[in-house]
């Protein structure tokens, strides 16, 4: 069965698709993906029976299709999730009941280490043996290759979060498994997030009995939806296409090419994951679920920490809470603030993935938060700021967006080897050894700064907050979206990127 909204990479001869650059490890896949007919299908059936069936079963019906969406991935790696979330049902309990601070250490490690050796097992496994390899320790092909299980990094998160706030007594624990087991699987944020906290989602899911589905709730979630859909196809799809050629062999194009390369894969890696997440939203608020915003026009931001908070905003949220805060944050000394900073980054990195560029894009970002924690205040910046406002803030913005783009390149690389090939051919451009720029070229440079300006108008207009009011130039700008993503849709598009997560 064809997808609605696919583009045939390998047709148009681009090389591998995106979701097979380090990967690290075998990965499962599914025709079941957000941009799928069989997706569709999926709401198309769940939204209506979960409207007229009965309160008590509307938890039910979530589940079983939560479960049934992950078994299409991969039956097998179902039974992890149950186990994570037997143990983190059965530990909240039993911490609720102690009061005993050495049984309550003890249980609170039981879930970490739990959840923690399963992820390790799965997504490190690979790479600590490969090195080991590396060294010289162990003989090549000594090991099995292990399957990665779809959507492990986000679902041990949101499940080791909930253990870790009962133990602060931050959060009553519940004594409903069927509700627990919805909480860690809920189908539309199960495979690449938003990371939702219990004390969020909990109650909603408690509470769907209650919950009466309003045209509203299917308006704001269609909305959503459409939105998402249009910004994977027509332009996380297409900028990804192009990006592929061009590091599929980086040594063999100029530098504005691969200066190009990169402002598309910028193109793409938020417009894609921000379509996931939008997707996600809008299928949850199809049956009454609200789910946390997890993208905030990141490219927009005018420093690096602003950057994060923007990017991703679940998973920065989670490192705040159960990272970087529990090391100390702010709190303390400004050596060990700067040791926290980078931990927490190296530990971001080291979840995005199981290869050093993952480690080194994680350090490099902790440099980037340690400058600017060490000279955003100084005197030199402060004057900037006051004297030529508009100017500083152009400039910030500028060289907060590069560094970022800096940063995706050694995100993208399939080895380390052609992030030095790439810099060096980006770096011709500025000693005057690159080939001129070609139209083609000054017109990806043009579309890309178009894109951020059209998100800075949108942003300062507030228009699709607006568009709901304006019915008839809503159904147009949504109808013309849905047209363009279903002509635009082509088979064998590459999966969602955060899926190898």
């Amino acid at each position: 069965m064809y997808s609605l909204v696919r583009l045939d990479a390998a047709r148009l001869g681009v090389g591998p698709a995106i979701d097979d650059h380090a990967s690290g490890s075998g990965e499962s896949r599914s025709t079941l993906t957000f941009d799928s007919f069989e997706y569709a299908l999926l709401l198309a059936l769940v939204v209506p029976l979960f409207i007229v069936l009965p309160g008590r079963m509307r938890a039910w019906l979530l589940l079983l299709a939560s479960f049934g969406f992950y078994a299409v991935w991969s039956v097998p790696m179902t039974a992890l999730i149950v186990v994570s979330a037997l143990i983190d049902f059965t530990v909240g309990l039993a911490l609720q009941r102690s009061d005993d601070q050495l049984r309550r250490k003890l249980l609170l490690g039981l879930s970490v280490t739990v959840n923690l050796g399963i992820l390790g097992y799965f997504k490190y496994k690979g790479f600590f043996l490969e090195n080991l390899h590396e060294l010289g320790l162990i003989e090549p092909g000594s090991w099995a290759e292990v399957v990665l299980p779809p959507g492990i990094s986000f679902y041990t998160f949101q499940t080791m979060s909930y253990s870790i706030d009962v133990y602060r007594r931050e959060l009553e624990p519940t004594r409903s498994l069927g509700h627990f087991m919805l909480f860690v699987c809920f189908f539309p944020q199960l495979i690449a997030g938003p990371i939702e906290r219990a004390g969020s989602l909990l109650p909603q899911l408690g509470s769907l009995g209650e919950r009466k589905i309003t045209g509203t709730d299917i308006d704001a979630g269609l909305r959503l939806i459409i939105l998402g859909l249009f910004k994977k196809v027509v332009v996380a799809d297409y900028a990804g296409t192009l990006a592929d050629r061009v590091f599929a062999d980086p040594g063999a194009v100029g530098g504005w090419t691969l200066l190009c390369a990169c402002y598309l894969f910028t193109l793409q890696i938020y417009f894609d994951f921000s379509a996931y997440s939008e997707i996600a939203k809008g299928s949850a608020r199809l049956v009454g679920v609200e789910l946390v915003w997890n993208f905030d026009q990141p490219y927009l931001s005018r420093n690096i920490s602003e950057f994060w908070r923007r990017w991703h905003i679940s998973l920065s949220n989670w490192f705040r809470d159960y990272v970087y805060k529990p090391l100390g944050g702010s709190r303390v000394s400004k050596p060990r603030v700067l040791f926290n900073l980078a931990a927490t980054m190296f530990l971001s990195g080291l979840w995005h993935g199981a290869a050093w560029n993952f480690v080194l894009w994680g350090m490099l970002h902790g440099a980037l938060l340690l400058a600017h924690h060490q000279g955003v205040d100084r005197r030199p910046f402060v004057w900037l700021r006051e004297r030529a406002p508009l100017t500083s803030s152009a400039f910030a913005w500028f060289t907060t967006l590069h560094l970022v783009i800096f940063g995706w390149l050694l995100f993208r690389v399939d080895a380390l080897g052609d992030f030095v090939i790439a810099l060096r051919g980006i770096g011709r451009i500025f000693i005057g050894r690159s080939a001129a720029i070609r139209p083609v070229e000054l017109g990806v440079i043009a579309g890309f700064f178009a894109i951020i300006g059209v998100q800075l108008a949108i942003r300062r207009t507030r228009l699709f907050e607006r568009l709901p009011a304006s019915p008839m130039l809503s159904l147009v700008v949504y109808a013309t979206m849905t047209v363009l993503a279903v002509l635009l849709a082509r088979d064998q598009a590459p999966q969602f990127i955060y899926f190898q997560f």
